[in-house]
């Protein structure tokens, strides 16, 4: 039997988290940024594209060596 008090506990808010689909390339390229972009410290996923979109707000003419078009 569910005890769905417990599972309610258990599921992410919906109110706070959202959920995005990634491409195995681009998951593979998240992976190895994710362990480059602070030194010393792994990044989870979240953390990363959270970092990434942070960054890019804040500097939205940065281009870090990337083009527009690159797509490595």
């Amino acid at each position: 039997r569910i005890n769905l008090r417990h599972m309610e506990k258990m599921m992410t808010d919906i109110n706070k988290y959202r959920n995005i689909s990634l491409t195995h390339e681009v998951y593979s390229k998240l992976d190895k940024l994710s362990k480059v972009i602070t030194p010393g410290i792994q990044l989870s996923k979240a953390k990363t594209v959270e970092a990434l979109v942070s960054d890019r707000i804040a500097n939205p003419h940065k281009q870090n060596g990337w083009r527009n078009d690159d797509n490595r």
